[in-house]
């Protein structure tokens, strides 16, 4: 079974890691995720992050989009400009060591080959304790059509 990147992180919302598999399949079941995702985390050793989490399902994803939506037929939703994807921040945020502030972010997000307008939007963020406070904090920048589209 192939799994969304989506799908998996709205399963693990409220996740307080660190987190072995079975406390990560309870939590996805209290969030209604599909029995076999659910079954798919409760196999994973002890996690850190939700990175960690994608790299163990590594092998699991990229499913079809639930509700049947291919790429081109995707909605998106409307975001303030800039926008960016979920997976492009994580990506421009590699080896970031938090917590750490705006300044921090921008700096590694620059030096990983960040667009301006990300470096931009990251400044601008207080102190943060992980990747999942980074993605609160910007939220209003996250979804809409990826630039490749």
């Amino acid at each position: 079974m192939s799994f969304q990147v989506t799908e998996v992180q709205k399963a693990l919302k409220g996740a307080d890691y660190p987190m072995d598999g079975g406390e990560l399949a309870t939590l996805a079941e209290k969030n209604g995720a599909d029995q076999e995702l659910v079954g798919a985390l409760r196999g994973l050793r002890q996690v850190d992050g939700p990175n960690t989490v994608m790299a163990e399902l590594k092998g699991d994803l990229g499913g079809s989009t639930p509700g049947g939506n291919s790429r081109d037929e995707r909605q998106y939703k409307d975001v303030e400009s800039p926008s960016f994807q979920v997976d492009e921040v994580q990506k421009y945020l590699k080896g970031v060591d938090y917590p750490a502030d705006g300044a921090r972010l921008a700096q590694a997000a620059k030096g990983n080959g960040a667009p301006d307008d990300l470096v931009e939007t990251l400044q601008g963020l207080r102190e943060v304790d992980g990747p999942n406070t980074v993605m609160k904090e910007i939220k209003d920048h996250l979804g809409g059509r990826p630039e490749d589209a």
